[in-house]
């Protein structure tokens, strides 16, 4: 969402937003992913205007729902023991730890502006709680906050100790999240696809940060936007223009039938960098097909 759908503003740029609008009218499921809650998706979707039958992936690729039937598709809890020691190592590097649990969000001071800003922009509630370490609660996802210098050292750590138990990456420069083995955006769009019957290499992913990697490993083709951090870059198929220089709608309608010729300087700027040599092989029909 952040740094790839929305521009800097916190919107949809014009192409973009058509190009979005297009593809729902063609009949492409469109899958939200994002490291917010449920109840934060829904709540940007609604104020974006962008429609009431999306799938929703939330925590990183923790709870999937399809916003058209309210059904919950997938959701992956971090086992309890994992997630407590992983709070406490977090506590000792003197970082701060959130839990986004349903509609509330755990931490142990609420006045904290990092856990008022996350509650409200999430419309979550804020829960006190003494000490996290105890939480008593399966959480799909556990946020931890602060500078890079002291969440590098942290990272390093528990990669060490917990690497193969957890899902760690970076959703911002301040947000480090950890989630249950294996789970990511990118088993968010397997779920899915599992569920519905939709072949992986019929999903095209976006994506800018590190908790987009494996989505858009996962994907079909994968598109990193220009804006994206390196390791982004490299892992997809493909690199369009940044989030304020329509990436998005650079890339489909290059590939499908989206008339963005009207949009005030789209046509003039350079097109995205692939790798790909067969333009006979890309798709022209967007039907059936599923955007993240």
């Amino acid at each position: 969402m952040d740094g790839t759908l929305l521009d800097s503003t916190k919107d949809l740029q014009p192409g973009t937003r058509r190009a979005f609008e297009a593809m729902r009218a063609a009949g492409t499921r469109i899958m939200l992913a994002s490291g917010r809650p449920i109840p934060g998706l829904k709540g940007l979707a609604s104020k974006l205007n962008l429609g009431q039958d999306l799938v929703l992936a939330g925590m990183n690729g923790s709870i999937v729902v399809d916003q058209a039937t309210n059904r919950e598709i997938a959701r992956h809890p971090m086992p309890l023991n994992i997630a407590r020691a992983l709070i406490a190592v977090a506590k000792r590097h003197d970082v701060l730890v959130m839990i986004p649990h349903d509609d509330e969000l755990l931490v142990e001071d609420p006045s904290d502006t990092h856990a008022q800003h996350e509650a409200t922009s999430n419309k979550l509630s804020i829960r006190h709680v003494d000490d996290l370490t105890e939480l008593d609660v399966k959480p799909t996802k556990v946020l931890l906050v602060g500078e890079r210098d002291i969440t590098d050292p942290l990272l390093d750590e528990l990669n060490r100790t917990y690497g193969d138990q957890v899902e760690l990456a970076y959703s911002s420069p301040l947000y480090l999240e950890a989630t249950a083995a294996g789970i990511h955006k990118g088993s968010a769009i397997t779920d899915y696809c599992e569920a519905e019957g939709i072949p992986l290499s019929r999903v095209m992913a976006f994506g800018d940060n590190g908790n987009d990697i494996g989505m858009l490993r996962t994907a079909g083709l994968g598109v990193a936007m220009g804006n994206g951090i390196p390791e982004a870059k490299a892992a997809a198929d493909l690199v369009t223009t940044s989030h304020d220089d329509e990436g998005i709608a650079r890339v489909l309608s290059r590939y499908f039938d989206v008339d963005t010729s009207d949009v005030p300087g789209l046509s003039e700027a350079p097109h995205p960098e692939t790798n790909e040599t067969d333009d006979a092989a890309r798709p022209t029909n967007p039907t059936g097909r599923t955007l993240t």
